[in-house]
């Protein structure tokens, strides 16, 4: 199994390898292709007609000048001196083959060679009627052209010229240097992109092999990827994953315990009233009732209703929907004592109260008088009656932080586990010496109520003293 994920795991990093190089290679491919065919059939007419351009708006100068004044000898002078051109004149504008000869000749001069020049008629008559007309000399053998613009003015005519290199041999030598720049580049970049991949693929290798492990409930590993992009951010949140997967998976757990715990609970305290009520039942069919088998079997069926009842109290909570209302906590919790005295007071246990009226929080009636029931019934089964000093201690009052309802009693002897009172069917061990009527869910109820409402609560013990604390 182990040899199947790996080589199924080498198998996508090599497909995604691969798709990196290949991407790259018809990305240069295409950037090659396309820049030759650019340089081929661009480039060339781009620069012939930016020097067009060039060349007309010095002959836009020239008309400036001798507009402005300025003669025909020291307009070229300035132009010559400020541009790259030649510029040549004659004021014989009648005869086109003798006009041919003499700019010819100036341009000879002035150093410019032509193998081929001639000012054909119709550029003559083109130039007569326009006032310009723009010709390109090849000059083949010698690796350039010359472009000639012929201006008439009242001046007489003028030729405006200028050295094109071979535009054709220019691109291909241009061409050459671009194929061996993109071949290198290529070899490059390949270089670069496989160490570019290797950036990418190990941390996702990483993942995947994590991935895998999740999935085989191990969560005890973490990946440690800082590549501070967002391989990284996919990383810590895939962390962050494992441990609430990890935390999830150990509530499961613990509400798994819990639940056998209080099945095993249940179903030990449901064995003795089960038993005896059978055990009395036959008595009672044997004829060896005394007059008290009734009695025992209705108590055992009580305790056995109040279980349940406890019980369908436990799972109904989280799982009903409570209506919020406004509740006057003071009269809520004076009317829960009045309904305890009577047990108290069997118990030989005084109840003495500081609470504040006109306490009032947003929450649910019958939520809360569970708490406060729950609670007081708690003080009175559990509180010591045989003990110096004050019962039960019920105190209720507000400040910034909410609505304080503590309760307090003298404690058994006995060890009790705080870590433990909140659990089901937990009782502590001078209670159960006592056999007393506890079912052991009364503070698991109030636990799950105070949660539920995000009520904080607390228990402390002092001075043989147990207190209960309850925020609203």
């Amino acid at each position: 199994m182990a040899s199947y994920h790996t080589g199924h795991k080498t198998k996508h990093m090599n497909k995604l390898w691969k798709k990196f190089i290949y991407g790259t290679a018809l990305i240069m491919a295409f950037t090659l292709v396309l820049s030759l065919a650019v340089n081929s059939n661009i480039v060339g007419k781009y620069y012939l007609h930016s020097q067009k351009h060039y060349i007309q708006g010095i002959g836009s100068q020239l008309i400036t000048l001798l507009e402005s004044g300025t003669t025909p000898e020291d307009a070229v002078r300035i132009l010559e001196e400020q541009e790259k051109v030649l510029i040549v004149y004659s004021g014989n504008t009648w005869d086109s083959e003798v006009l041919s000869n003499e700019l010819r000749e100036q341009f000879r001069q002035k150093g410019l060679g032509f193998r081929k020049f001639w000012l054909w008629e119709q550029d003559y008559q083109d130039a007569v009627e326009h006032g310009m007309k723009l010709r390109l000399y090849q000059q083949e053998k010698l690796k350039y052209g010359i472009l000639a613009e012929y201006m008439f003015t009242d001046a007489g005519m003028f030729a405006i010229a200028a050295v094109v290199p071979n535009t054709a041999e220019t691109v291909g030598i241009m061409n050459q240097f671009l194929v061996i720049l993109l071949s290198v580049s290529s070899v490059v970049a390949v270089v670069l992109m496989y160490i570019l991949v290797r950036h990418i693929t190990n941390p996702l290798k990483e993942m995947e092999e994590f991935s895998r492990r999740i999935s085989m409930q191990d969560y005890g590993s973490r990946l440690a990827i800082r590549t501070n992009d967002e391989l990284e951010t996919v990383a810590d949140s895939m962390n962050r994953m494992s441990q609430s997967i990890k935390e999830y998976q150990d509530m499961l757990l613990e509400k798994n315990r819990q639940m056998e715990a209080l099945l095993d609970n249940v179903a030990h305290d449901l064995k003795t009233p089960i038993s005896l009520i059978g055990t009395y039942a036959s008595g009672m069919q044997d004829g060896l009732d005394d007059g008290t088998f009734l009695d025992t079997i209705i108590r055992q069926n009580t305790k056995m209703a109040q279980l349940a009842e406890k019980l369908l109290g436990l799972s109904r909570i989280g799982q009903k929907d409570y209506p919020e209302e406004t509740i006057a906590l003071d009269r809520l919790l004076q009317n829960q004592i009045e309904e305890q005295r009577i047990s108290a007071a069997q118990r030989n246990l005084g109840i003495s109260t500081s609470i504040e009226p006109d306490r009032y929080i947003r929450g649910n009636a019958e939520l809360v008088s569970t708490i406060f029931s729950n609670l007081l019934s708690n003080a009175i089964k559990y509180g010591a009656d045989d003990k110096p000093g004050p019962g039960i201690e019920i105190h209720l009052h507000g400040n910034d932080t909410g609505c304080h309802f503590t309760i307090s009693n003298q404690m058994q002897e006995g060890n009790l586990d705080l870590d433990r009172i909140w659990e089901p069917f937990y009782v502590g061990e001078s209670s159960r010496n006592q056999n007393l009527s506890g079912t052991g869910l009364g503070l698991p109820i109030v636990k799950k109520i105070a949660n539920q409402c995000g009520y904080w609560i607390d228990c402390t013990v002092a001075d043989g003293r147990i207190r209960f604390t309850v925020i609203f």
